[in-house]
């Protein structure tokens, strides 16, 4: 919309730009006129000589483009021309004929032929010469902007290659620091186990989260008893973090081999921890996931806690990423995803179709 709107203003002004060259140009020959007391043109001379001048480089560039013998071009190029300057020299001449009254025969000296064939060849030159020199700038232009665009694609490329190059380090990153960590995990619950079996408990559960949370999933898809035990683990942590904890849970166990779409159901749970409030016997949450005719039914409802200052960081993705994911897999119609929320409560439901394994 940008470029549209500029470029009539450009040309309008373009246009007044050349109206004003053309208008000083005729002053400066009516003066000669006045002080030489020499019948240079008329009104009607300048019109045509401003013809000549815009349209004989776009005649002779259209037959250079037509023509691209080099012998064949120079001889057509010189008849078109002397046409041009003929038909100009009578075209003027019957103008003055009109104006003066005066018979073309006796307008037709061979000093006005002259004078009349020596203006048409100089403006149809200098309108060659503008309009060649027009294009030459276009397409120097044309040639700039082109590098321009081609360093800027070079240095996309650049900083692409450097993010790749970032990725791959971060990859070798993940392969590397987990195993640190599980084996860290590991002593930790050796040492406390056998003297605190709660928090050696904790340990392993979260263990068991983290291991799944790098787990790779390459088709999009996880299996669905991992996923409930990832719930599962995901809440006993956090259960263990309270010293009271209210939460209604229902979760299938006995599951058929499922696979369902990754990080949906997980993002789910987070949000209900990143928001809720799980210490309160009045306010009690609510967990339900049931697979029924091969479809997935998820419901929650929690409480919300506005003023906690110590929530539970989710990985981001939200439900935006939930419904742009599973409408590409299902369509539109394919799934169903409500959400009620308030300013006190946050209630979600799902159903969903699920993939044999």
């Amino acid at each position: 919309m940008t470029i549209s709107t500029k470029r009539p203003k450009a040309r309008v002004k373009i246009f007044f730009q050349h109206l004003l060259g053309w208008l000083i140009y005729a002053l400066y020959e009516e003066a000669i006129v006045s002080f030489s007391k020499i019948d240079i043109s008329t009104f009607f001379a300048f019109v045509i000589n401003a013809i000549v001048f815009y349209n004989t480089w776009l005649i002779l560039r259209a037959i250079s483009r037509r023509i691209r013998n080099l012998f064949l071009l120079i001889p057509v190029l010189f008849i078109v021309s002397t046409a041009i300057i003929a038909v100009i020299a009578l075209l003027k001449l019957e103008i003055d004929s009109l104006v003066y009254h005066t018979p073309v025969m006796v307008l037709a000296t061979p000093a006005r032929i002259s004078n009349l064939i020596m203006r048409t060849i100089y403006f149809g030159g200098m309108g060659a010469a503008f309009g060649f020199a027009r294009e030459l700038i276009q397409r120097e232009r044309e040639v700039a902007q082109h590098g321009i665009e081609k360093a800027q694609m070079l240095e996309q490329q650049q900083k692409l290659e450097k993010q790749a190059l970032q990725a791959e380090l971060n990859v070798i990153k993940s392969q590397i620091n987990p195993h640190f960590v599980f084996n860290t995990l590991g002593f930790l619950y050796a040492e406390t186990y056998k003297k605190l079996p709660e928090v050696g408990q904790s340990i392993i559960t979260l263990s068991n989260i983290m291991r799944y949370a790098l787990t790779k999933n390459e088709d999009g898809y996880s299996n669905l008893e991992s996923e409930l035990a990832y719930i599962k683990d995901f809440i006993k942590i956090h259960e263990s973090r309270s010293k009271a904890f209210f939460m209604k849970i229902d979760i299938e166990s006995n599951i058929i081999p499922y696979k369902v779409v990754s990080l949906v159901l997980i993002t789910l749970i987070e949000n209900m921890f990143k928001h809720g409030i799980f210490n309160q016997n009045t306010k009690e949450a609510t967990l339900n996931i049931a697979v029924e005719d091969g479809k997935l039914h998820f419901y929650s409802l929690n409480y919300k806690n506005n003023n906690s200052v110590n929530k539970v960081q989710s990985n981001g993705i939200g439900l935006n990423y939930i419904r742009e994911r599973l409408t590409d897999e299902y369509g539109r119609e394919g799934y169903e995803l409500l959400v009620n929320e308030t300013h006190n409560s946050y209630e979600c439901k799902l159903t969903m179709p699920l993939k044999v394994s």
